[in-house]
């Protein structure tokens, strides 16, 4: 008989011996898996930030607009991921995401360029207003393009150059022609188009535009007005600094931009006292080391002098035409020296890896410089050990999508090398760099395309936009007061827009 039962155990018992191990190995699985999740999560970018029930109740919100986003394209047929931005432009204005991310608090925008903020059909339309304005309708030489515009006194006009008002008006088309020959457009994600040529013509085509300081002071309003109308409060700029002039007076002191940009500041805090500005002082990568340092100690002079406006140093131009950061470690070593000389700090804001090639070492060099923020640090993701010491060194990384699809650095947004960044706990902002070359104003695109395309969630969103002022140049009193009020407008975003979206 026990031999029996002890048979009866063997049949029964070993079948539930062996589920009690795989029950076992199950929940050891699931616990190392939720461990790994957890560990993931920690290392993200946003580890730090918790959410109050009305941002989780908003985060569930905008989740669903985003699905049903994502079906209603599906359901159309709408090539999302495989379209440019251009191409989704109208669909991006017409969504609900989009005009939610309107209302959306932006805190700063820290990488445009002066150039590159204010809105080309309102300075065609502004321009045309004035009798001394010109543009040039003959073949590109080696002087003057086609397009390019530029203010004249009457009878020292260049060959070439006819009067806009009535090129205008005599060419009913030709307003639509310029336009597109001052915009960027990457209409095809597949067309070959030589970007970086194309780009530094639409700057070309207005160069001549912004030292003319009637329009210089116009410009400046109008494009710090669109920022504000989109929600962002302080911005720093890339500025190439030229003499301002005027028929009258012929040129002014360079210092005079800075004043005059002080005395528009002044305009618009009558209406929005909280909005803020900072000056990068930029040169270009393609100089000597000769020229370089002249423009440094130019800088170092003007920060003595405004060291409320001019913030940091750095070099732009396309990476791949230019000097490497390494070529300028002569001017680079000059940098304490002239720190004694006029008792002032001059940090830089460096471009470095705008590209998508790891021959490309420039993030090397940000790493090991008085460098505050990366602007774009598109292949910093082939350096990881560099990855892990700008993590370490809490150097933020300027993000801006829309401009590194444009200028064909990325096709699908999806692949975008931040997103790597962001869940390697990178800190980056979200930026706009050159948006009325790109066709549009503000940051609302440039949100909405990391929202869709990089399935961000609220808790990312919040992080983004703070980020953009405690990484600022603004300094201490100025960034408590900024993010203050920042909280305050972040708080009642989320009210508003969970009362909206129902």
């Amino acid at each position: 008989m026990m031999k029996k039962y002890l048979i009866y155990i063997s049949l029964l018992g070993a079948p539930l011996f062996w589920g009690q191990g795989k029950m076992t190995e199950t929940s050891v699985y699931r616990h190392n898996l939720a461990l790994s999740e957890q560990e993931n999560k920690a290392m993200a970018f946003d580890a730090d930030i918790s959410l109050s029930e009305a941002e989780l109740l908003l985060d569930k919100k905008i989740s669903g607009i985003r699905k049903q986003l994502l079906s209603d394209t599906e359901s159309k047929k709408i090539s999302l991921y495989n379209s440019s931005f251009n191409e989704l432009k109208p669909l991006i204005e017409d969504s609900n995401l989009f005009q939610l991310l309107q209302t959306m608090p932006k805190g700063g925008l820290l990488h445009t360029h002066s150039g590159g903020i204010t809105d080309v059909k309102w300075i065609i339309s502004r321009v045309r207003k004035y009798q001394e304005s010109y543009v040039y309708d003959q073949k590109d030489n080696d002087q003057f393009i086609f397009g390019q515009l530029a203010f004249f006194e009457k009878g020292k006009v260049p060959a070439g150059f006819v009067s806009l008002d009535k090129k205008l008006a005599s060419s009913p088309g030709f307003e639509k022609e310029l336009q597109d020959l001052l915009t960027l457009k990457r209409d095809h994600l597949c067309s070959y188009t030589d970007y970086w040529i194309e780009f530094e013509k639409r700057f070309k085509r207005i160069s001549l535009l912004l030292p003319y300081r009637p329009f210089f002071k116009e410009y400046y309003l109008k494009g710090f007005q669109d920022l504000i109308k989109d929600k962002v409060q302080h911005v720093e700029i890339r500025y190439i600094f030229d003499e301002l002039y005027d028929f009258e007076h012929g040129k002014y002191p360079l210092k005079t931009s800075i004043t005059d940009l002080q005395d528009i500041l002044k305009q618009i805090h009558q209406s929005d006292p909280q909005f803020t500005l900072k000056l990068i002082y930029s040169s270009f990568k393609f100089l000597d080391n000769e020229s370089i340092g002249k423009q440094l100690e130019t800088a170092f002079v003007m920060k003595k002098e405004f060291p409320d406006m001019i913030s940091g140093f750095d070099l732009v131009a396309d990476e791949a035409a230019g000097h490497d950061i390494r070529f300028f470690e002569k001017s680079w070593a000059k940098m304490d020296e002239l720190h004694k000389k006029y008792g002032v700090e001059l940090p830089l804001f460096l471009h470095a890896g705008e590209s998508n090639s790891a021959l490309n070492e420039n993030v090397l060099d940000v790493a090991l410089l008085n460098n505050k923020r990366i602007g774009h640090g598109l292949n910093l993701i082939y350096f990881p050990k560099t990855m892990e010491q700008i993590r370490k060194q809490n150097k933020l990384v300027e993000v801006s999508p829309i401009s590194n699809q444009i200028l064909g650095y990325v096709s699908d947004l999806r692949n975008h090398p931040a997103r790597v960044l962001l869940s390697n706990g990178i800190q980056c902002s979200i930026n706009s760099d050159d948006p009325s070359v790109y066709g549009y104003t503000g940051l609302s695109y440039d949100f909405w395309t990391t929202l869709v395309y990089w399935e961000l969630d609220v808790k990312a969103l919040k992080k983004l936009v703070f980020n953009s002022i405690q990484y600022s140049s603004l300094n201490d009193n100025e960034k408590k007061k900024a993010t203050a009020y920042l909280n305050q407008q972040w708080n009642d975003f989320v009210q508003k827009a969970n009362r909206q979206f129902n």
